[in-house]
């Protein structure tokens, strides 16, 4: 695969290069799956359930691409999935069934349409959502979406958003309506204040299996300052998230821990320290009416009782006069390859030529004139994308659930898919059922957010008559404006194959017994969980396996249901993980020099060879609780700390000063010295950190033997109860300083103790717990003037 030749971004050039290396890597056994799957991750890949294919997902900022851009989603399904476009709840489209093999040329073809899957996964700032009406929205205080391609732009790839605790996600919205703000990290909603555009920001919000309404950080932020508020909330999540326990660790447990005051002052101080940086201008452009092209219709669809009920439900009237979004229902969020050209085709010819992915799992085509109702509702027609009904009863949302999630406990597609055909035929025309919204996901951690349903649904799994059956808990209640949220109420636990009874109970009594405008939550607001759980109790049990074995099996499954394939989540991040990073790049840009120098290209050679000197460094100055971005920085502190110590060859004794010098002017014998130098320090490197992991230490000393000096002899033992050493850590933040108090520990001797001034907070809690963890002892933990005070025992 050469790039050279393609006019992408060197950053874009660099990561693709990177990622067809370590697949090479990888095929060749000189990469572990887990050090490689940490790094996919990263690149927006991520593990099925399945063996050997991947999930790849792309990132689109708010869901908008161009006719061109989706005729190279169609392609790459093709070329390298199964045929399947899968539009997801963050607006972005994803595809399974890739073979990793195949990855490298597939981030080609997306980058040179402008598309990226980078840090679509793993512990990383997610892609950047929206309302899909921004921009065309009658109620909306101004469009949105410059602004939040510009948050999406700065984050992506910033160094801050590189290793967070966990994932993070951030949503802006225009009007009162789809943005989903109290459910993200970051909400934004638009505001006009005395003629200034600006923000009300509300953080700390969540699904999950905990979920967290988000809480008002400001009820107003200037427009152009959006950029530093959103750097100096996500440093806060960086410095205070809990990277040692992964179901701790999103950014709401951090809100929820410290209180919204504290949290807001923290914010305020990042965002002061933030003050002369030169963010990037958010370029408003000025708004036009795009050209449609000339079209033909005859008008022989008004007759038609199904084009009737399209136009009615599915077209919405943009504020720009003449113009109506169009809304095209996916089931399950799906559509193949082939409807994915029909589309674009569909918008060049009646539109714009652009489309939105919805947070509903849909499409919209905007700029569509009504004269255009008629031939885009035959070409949908055609594709089988026009049944009516967006965004109400019969348009429901799933995650992927257990058939390829490695968490997913149920197929909670398959549950959607039965829900879904189940009111397509027993519902009529009316429209009065149509506020009612149904969610499911395959587990607790609502990726097909049921909290925030009428009627949700979370898979679980539950014995019946001694035989394990696929559950759900059933939710009844949800909802979400801009404004604030209210989570579904836990109503029973239900086998799957009676959920379908469940719902049609629960509706007819709905129907039944409502008064008069009474909307469905309201109803079960008024009525209560009692009600419904009196109502469905029966249907808590199944009949005998012998009589129904098809009862105990999953939708969309033909095997009797079964825990054994479930997976484990794959984001992580910890001090072992950091070093393991850092590592990884450094081995990878060695890859990549070797190759350079086979094909004589030397500066190329010395410029990877420096990458990954500066990588093998940064590794082990993570033992030394340092962590610098700047690399002349990074080599002059491993000189000192690493080199003149002894822990890698004195051979390295002026790495700084080499790698300053210009890689323009290298020769061969240049570029095969800082080669050898590379490949020299990624070994030493790497046998340093596995003696460190054999001997379960921080301390990685050459020629150490475990034993520390001696106290001084003196008249006397020495006291017992007094502090031997003391270390201020102030100011470091998670993890480095655990790192600094393991290292201090570790000169001392057994018995000895230590004191250690910590901030308040997660260093407070964190390493206490983690020295306890290694088996020293806490004496005691005292909060003083703001900090707090602890004193340990060396084991």
């Amino acid at each position: 695969m050469d790039l050279k030749t393609l006019n992408l971004p060197p950053a874009v050039k660099q990561e693709i290069e990177d990622f067809a290396a370590e697949v090479e890597r990888l095929e060749r056994c000189e990469v572990g799956e887990e050090e490689f799957k940490r790094f996919r991750l990263q690149q927006g890949i991520y593990g099925q359930r399945q063996e050997d294919v991947q999930m790849v997902r792309t990132k689109l900022p708010f869901g908008r691409i161009t006719s061109g851009q989706l005729n190279c989603l169609a392609d790459f399904g093709d070329n390298y999935s199964n045929g399947i476009l899968h539009v997801t709840t963050r607006q972005d489209i994803q595809f399974h069934y890739v073979k990793i093999k195949d990855v490298p040329q597939g981030l080609q073809d997306l980058a040179e349409h402008g598309l990226t899957t980078r840090e679509a996964c793993g512990n990383t700032v997610r892609n950047v959502t929206a309302c899909h009406k921004a921009g065309t929205c009658k109620e909306e205080k101004f469009d949105v979406t410059p602004y939040a391609g510009a948050v999406s732009r700065y984050l992506l790839r910033h160094p801050l958003t590189q290793n967070l605790a966990r994932k993070f996600k951030i949503s802006l919205g225009g009007c009162k309506g789809c943005g989903l703000g109290p459910i993200h990290d970051i909400g934004m909603n638009a505001i006009i204040k005395d003629g200034v555009r600006g923000f009300k920001v509300i953080v700390g919000g969540g699904l999950g299996s905990s979920p967290h309404l988000a809480k008002l950080l400001s009820e107003f932020v200037p427009a152009d300052e959006i950029l530093r508020t959103c750097e100096a909330i996500v440093q806060v999540f960086d410095q205070h998230g809990d990277k040692r326990n992964r179901n701790k660790a999103r950014f709401k447990f951090v809100v929820d821990k410290y209180g919204i005051e504290k949290v807001r002052a923290l914010v305020q101080e990042e965002f002061k320290k933030l003050e002369g940086t030169q963010y990037p201008a958010i370029e408003i452009p000025d708004e036009v009416t795009p050209t449609i092209p000339e079209f033909s219709t005859n008008g022989d669809m008004e007759s038609d009782s199904d084009f009737a009920q399209w136009k009615a439900r599915n077209t919405y009237e943009q504020r720009q006069s003449g113009f109506y979004n169009v809304h095209i229902k996916l089931q399950l969020g799906d559509l193949t390859s082939d409807q994915a050209r029909a589309l674009s085709k569909i918008a060049s010819d009646y539109a714009a030529g652009t489309l939105v992915n919805t947070v509903f799992q849909n499409i919209m085509i905007p700029w569509v004139k009504a004269e255009a109702f008629g031939p885009t509702y035959k070409a949908l027609k055609k594709i089988g994308l026009h049944k009516a009904g967006t965004e109400e009863l019969k348009d429901m949302t799933s995650c992927p659930g257990s058939e390829t999630c490695n968490l997913g406990i149920t197929h909670s597609r398959g549950l959607i898919n039965k829900l879904t055909e189940d009111i397509e035929n027993e519902t009529t025309d009316s429209t009065d059922l149509d506020h009612i919204t149904i969610k499911a996901s395959g587990c607790p951690n609502s990726c097909g957010q049921h909290h925030i349903a009428s009627i949700g649904f979370a898979g679980s799994a539950k014995k019946v008559n001694g035989i394990l059956a696929p559950h759900y808990e059933m939710m009844m209640g949800g909802r979400i404006t801009e404004d604030g949220a209210v989570f579904g109420t836990n109503v029973i636990k239900l086998p799957a194959k009676n959920i379908a009874n469940a719902v049609r109970r629960s509706i007819d009594a709905y129907k039944k017994d409502r008064q008069d405008n009474e909307s469905y939550v309201e109803f079960f607001d008024r009525v209560g969980k009692a009600y419904f759980s009196n109502l469905l109790i029966d249907l808590k049990e199944l009949p005998d396996i012998e009589s129904s074995p098809e009862s105990y099996i999953d939708y969309h499954a033909t095997k009797a249901f079964s825990l054994d394939d479930r997976g484990q989540g794959e984001c992580a991040g910890a001090v072992t993980d950091m070093i393991s990073d850092h590592l990884s790049e450094a081995e990878r840009a060695l890859f990549q020099c070797i190759r350079s120098f086979e094909k004589n290209e030397f500066a190329e050679t010395v410029r990877q060879a420096n990458r990954s000197i500066a990588s093998s460094a940064r590794a082990l100055l993570v033992t030394e609780g340092m962590d610098f971005t700047d690399n002349v920085e990074t080599l002059n502190k491993f000189e000192s700390l690493i080199v003149e110590t002894g822990i890698v060859s004195e051979n390295h004794a002026g790495i700084t000063q080499r790698y300053q010098e210009n890689p323009e002017q290298a020769d061969n014998a240049k570029a095969k010295a800082m080669l050898d130098e590379s490949q020299a320090l990624v070994d030493e490197c790497r046998k340093a950190n596995d003696k460190m992991q054999s001997d379960k230490s921080l301390r990685i000393r050459v020629g150490s033997t475990g034993n520390v000096p001696e106290e001084p002899s003196g008249n006397g033992s020495a006291d017992a109860t007094a502090v031997s050493q003391s270390i201020d850590l102030l100011g470091v933040k998670c993890p480095f300083n655990y790192v600094k108090t393991k290292l201090k520990l570790e000169t001392m001797q057994t018995g000895q103790r230590l004191e250690v001034l910590l901030d308040d907070g997660e260093p407070a809690t964190n390493v206490p717990r983690s020295v306890q963890n290694d088996g020293h002892k806490l004496l005691s933990h005292v909060e003083e003037n703001g900090h707090h005070k602890i004193v340990i025992e060396k084991a």
